[in-house]
């Protein structure tokens, strides 16, 4: 193993100076551009988190390291933001409270408009727009913008996610970054395309971006350890043939907590919670710019997931496997959607020791290739291959079924931290194996 470090480039977005040489704190360079630029192979580039956020992406194409020396990124709770102020000259007035402004280009993704640091809401055409919400024209590069009535566009201190995406990655391997945060950006915070191999993330936090918190693509493999993900569309999606390991994840208030099209992956310690639509969506894929997609079995997506907890709040779906997906989950909870799960005709599902409660429809499976053992089910019904089950034709189910054999359904408490208890008098007491996670949901908030 080769004990050679690579060098250090230090970046102050307050201090620093380009024209600098970057290599100690005192002469940092200014931007994280000029950083990458005078970096080499296993190199290490550290921020410097003076507590203002650096408008700018962080982008390494075929820029990285090597498996026994990797390429590190040590952000020390900096954040990066996808934000450029607007000047307020180029609003130009459509009628009575409505303005325009006219961009050069609209960026790749959802972009959004943000006032005095909150997302401003959005209508979905020009027609239904409300006062105080802005209509984003991408086909005509037009942001149109109703106000309030007294008001004009300088009283919202307006920025828009102009970047697109934050710490992205493009055919650039084994780099590690650390205690990073990426936050407003059109598309994605952490964005990994092409060949990107040994990508590591720790510690980092992923908001408010306009798709995806963090998104591998291709035949990446990516592992993330301790991460925060919330408010964005998807908190996770990953694509294509892509592999992905996430451990002490927590993902909330995103419209998809987890969205998985291809690839294999593997959620273990996390916890999904209060997203909008569904906690976990996966789905089979076929990518067709990879070579032989079709006959590629990751490209059927499979995922594998151990101590995972899914509180949906009241939303549509806690787990969703479809069109050729697999799904293995064992020692879960999925609780508080309207369905717990659901595994349509062409999928596989693989559950065990795991509890769904509080959904009024606790599974549906249309799949004959779907084995459920050693589970807790709370009161709910039960869509069996077209058969439905009501709470009370539990005994019903397990006959007709065959599935099930050793699951019970009954009363069953879950904590915040997703742990499980059984009360003495439920009908769910006395299970033969621990079912629910095997330790509680812990998680170490990164800074800032």
């Amino acid at each position: 193993m080769s004990e050679s470090r690579g060098d250090t480039y230090y970046v102050n977005n307050q201090t620093g100076n380009d024209s600098n040489d970057g290599l100690s704190p005192e002469s940092a360079v200014a931007t994280i551009a000029k950083a990458i630029q005078l970096s080499k192979t296993s190199d290490r580039l550290e921020l410097k988190n003076t507590g203002i956020a650096y408008r700018e992406p962080m982008l390494f194409r075929r820029l990285g390291g090597q498996p026994d020396r990797p390429f590190e990124v040590e952000g020390n709770g900096a954040v990066l933001s996808g934000l450029k102020a607007i000047d307020v000259s180029r609003w130009q007035t459509v009628k009575d409270n409505l303005y325009v402004l006219t961009l050069e280009s609209t960026p790749y993704g959802n972009p959004y408009l943000v006032s005095q640091g909150k997302r401003l809401a959005q209508a979905k055409s020009l027609d239904s727009i409300k006062l105080e919400q802005h209509f984003w024209d991408r086909k005509l590069n037009k942001v149109y913008l109703l106000c309030a009535s007294g008001k004009q566009p300088a009283d919202y201190e307006l920025a828009a996610t102009l970047t697109t995406s934050g710490f992205t990655l493009g055919s650039a391997s084994y780099i590690i970054c650390r205690n990073l945060i990426c936050e407003h950006f059109s598309n994605d915070g952490f964005n990994i395309h092409g060949d990107c191999r040994g990508i590591r993330l720790e510690n980092v936090i992923a908001r408010h971006n306009g798709d995806d918190g963090i998104s591998i693509h291709e035949s990446g493999g990516l592992m993330v350890q301790n991460a925060y993900v919330h408010d964005n569309f998807y908190g996770i999606q990953d694509v294509n043939a892509s592999r992905s390991v996430y451990n002490g994840v927590l993902a909330e208030r995103n419209q998809i907590g987890v969205s998985l099209v291809g690839g294999y992956h593997s959620l273990v310690d996390c916890q999904i919670r209060n997203s909008v639509q569904k906690e976990i969506d996966i789905a089979g894929s076929n990518p067709k710019h990879l070579i032989g997609a079709e006959q590629n079995p990751l490209c059927k997506t499979i995922l594998f997931a151990q101590n995972v907890s899914l509180f949906g709040n009241g939303n549509q779906m806690g787990l969703s496997v479809r069109n050729g997906a697999s799904a293995i989950m064992e020692s879960s909870v999925i609780s508080g959607s309207k369905m717990g799960l659901f595994v349509d005709r062409n999928s596989q599902c693989h559950l065990s020791r795991t509890v769904i409660t509080e959904c009024p429809v606790i599974l549906n499976t249309e799949s004959k290739h779907a084995f459920f053992d050693f589970n807790i089910y709370g009161a709910g019904q039960i869509n069996w291959l077209g058969m439905i089950f009501q709470p009370n034709q539990w005994v019903d189910f397990l006959k007709d079924s065959h599935s099930d054999q050793h699951s019970k359904m009954g009363k069953v408490m879950v904590a915040e931290d997703g742990t499980v208890s059984i009360p003495a008098d439920s009908t769910a007491f006395g299970m033969e194996k621990k079912v629910g996670p095997t330790a509680p949901f812990a998680f170490s908030l990164p800074s800032n």
